[in-house]
């Protein structure tokens, strides 16, 4: 099976082009929220949504800046070079990794100014993140990036125009559709994170939040060493890749505090 984007990343909407790239990323903001009101109902009840609410959009606001910031300054010769594109989120260029620490930075600073517990929402919301995610990386479809290695007879290939293709890889036509991978791992994650909140979400506040970031940073440790954009590596590995590993022992470390302390709060 072969997969072609669209001749165009965007589409006219009278007179406006409406990009791709910008609706999957609303359309993901939207289902998670969404999802999280409908959880804080039926599941978390503690979880008041009013307050939910109002963090939403601050929450928003602070992981586009954070994903935004991380990009540019993995790519810091290229944005040098080309100040003006910093502000082109359309054409793609959000990293998750940067999302999670602004969105993970403005919750920590709202949870401590309203004297309120940070787990129950990080909770909440690290629940539905990775549908959100999911739906999300259908945007690096669009704009045709974020894909991966050259490949040859796989059962799903991702057709590549010629001006979007890295220069070593010129030749080639069809990629790995890492995004199509991590899009599968992460509506997984979603599943086990719906199961496991029922568990745990009355007496290990926090526990959620933690299983995410291990099981994320863990599909991207899977995904990165396919992806053929990777431009800043350290001791010879990806930087995502060390963003993960980091990731992984926050995780394990955290779920293992939470469990232990129960209902109470760490911060």
């Amino acid at each position: 099976m072969i997969l072609y984007p669209p001749e165009f990343s965007y589409f006219d909407f009278f007179g406006v082009n409406i990009h791709y790239y910008s609706l999957c990323i609303f359309f993901a903001i939207i289902v998670c929220y969404l999802s999280s009101l409908f959880l804080s109902s039926k599941v978390m009840t503690s979880v008041d949504k009013n307050v939910l609410s109002d963090i939403v959009p601050l929450l928003i606001i602070f992981s586009i800046i954070g994903a935004r910031i991380y990009y540019v300054l993995l790519s810091i010769e290229y944005f040098i070079l080309n100040p003006a594109a910093i502000f082109m989120v359309w054409q793609g260029g959000l990293s998750i990794h940067g999302a999670i620490i602004g969105g993970i930075i403005f919750g920590i600073l709202y949870a401590q100014k309203n004297k309120m517990n940070f787990f129950p929402y990080a909770d909440i919301i690290c629940a539905t993140l990775p549908l959100g995610q999911a739906i999300g990386r259908f945007g690096n479809f669009f704009n045709q990036e974020a894909f991966g290695l050259p490949a040859v007879n796989a059962p799903v290939m991702l057709y590549v125009k010629e001006n979007f293709r890295p220069d070593k890889y010129i030749q080639y036509e069809y990629f790995h559709p890492c995004f199509l991978y991590e899009s599968i791992l992460n509506i997984l994650i979603f599943v086990f994170l719906l199961f496991l909140l029922k568990k745990t979400s009355k007496d290990y506040d926090g526990v959620i939040f933690f299983s995410y970031i291990l099981l994320y940073s863990i599909v991207r440790m899977i995904i990165e060493p396919f992806r053929s954009d990777t431009v800043f590596y350290v001791f010879g590995l990806p930087f995502p890749v060390l963003i993960s590993i980091l990731g992984v022992i926050i995780g394990i470390s955290g779920i293992t505090i939470r469990i232990k302390k129960g209902k109470e709060s760490i911060f």
